[in-house]
């Protein structure tokens, strides 16, 4: 790779954004360490990175996302930055940081028929056989803006996969979107058609009671979507998800609503 590969591979890889995740079909890592313990690692660029080269095609080359863990520290990254945004003066916000507005109420309410789970197994399939939406996905991480409205197509058009990525966008600074009401509208629209990672990001937000949320959630709703959550086949979903089942347990007996 030469210099200049170099530096871009270092500025897309520590950006303040969690678009540094590594790309690449290989073993996913152990999921030994928890997942709030993993938050704490800094993602490092190495230049064997798929996502460090610019020329990177998921469409002809590996696929992309290598374990839930990586999906899972993305999904965290986006609600630090969105909590952050929200906790500033209104004068230091982001200009187009709007806290609940969002043409849609959104509520914490679980889906009335169960989808069967989407996990990394389908999200490799799916990026193996749809070029279109695999370069809207890799165009995203690479902070290209046009794949914003590449992804919003997508969503509207009721891809869940496209629909968690662009709930994403919303709690990435360099869009310029951030909205935690959006961006929950849109992952709990991927999280009703499936996808594992999804629920546990609303199953969190609703036991953080999180402002993202047009009325207050119950930790009878926050558990229902940990549960759903539980049902992946990815190991590292299933832990955390579980963990978080078995504090809502606790709340619960404690007598918190």
């Amino acid at each position: 790779m030469s210099p200049g590969k170099y530096v871009a591979c270092a500025f897309v890889c520590f950006g303040f954004s969690f678009s540094a995740l590594v790309f690449a079909q290989t073993a996913p890592p152990s999921s030994g360490n928890s997942f709030l313990n993993k938050l704490l690692n800094i993602l490092v660029c190495d230049p064997k990175d798929k996502m460090c080269d610019p020329e990177y095609n998921p469409a002809v080359k590996n696929s992309l996302i290598q374990s839930p863990d990586q999906v899972l520290k993305f999904i965290d990254s986006a609600t630090a930055f969105l909590t952050g945004q929200a906790n500033q003066p209104v004068g230091e916000r982001n200009a187009n940081f709007s806290a609940n507005n969002t043409v849609v109420a959104v509520t914490a309410k679980p889906p009335s028929s169960l989808s069967p789970s989407l996990d990394n197994d389908a999200f490799q399939r799916m990026m193996k056989t749809n070029a279109s939406l695999a370069s809207a996905v890799q165009g995203y991480l690479q902070k290209q803006p046009a794949s914003i409205a590449q992804l919003k197509t997508f969503s509207e058009g009721g891809e869940p996969w496209a629909q968690m990525f662009y709930g994403l966008a919303f709690g990435d600074a360099w869009t310029g979107i951030a909205n935690p009401a959006e961006s929950c509208r849109w992952i709990k629209e991927s999280a009703a058609a499936g996808v594992s990672s999804a629920r546990y990001f609303i199953a969190k937000r609703a036991y953080l009671r999180d402002n993202c949320f047009s009325e207050t959630p119950t930790l009878e709703q926050a558990k229902i979507w940990a549960e759903l959550a539980a049902m992946s086949s990815d190991d590292s979903i299933q832990k955390d998800s579980r963990e978080l089942i078995t504090k809502i347990l606790k709340d619960q007996l404690a007598g918190l609503k």
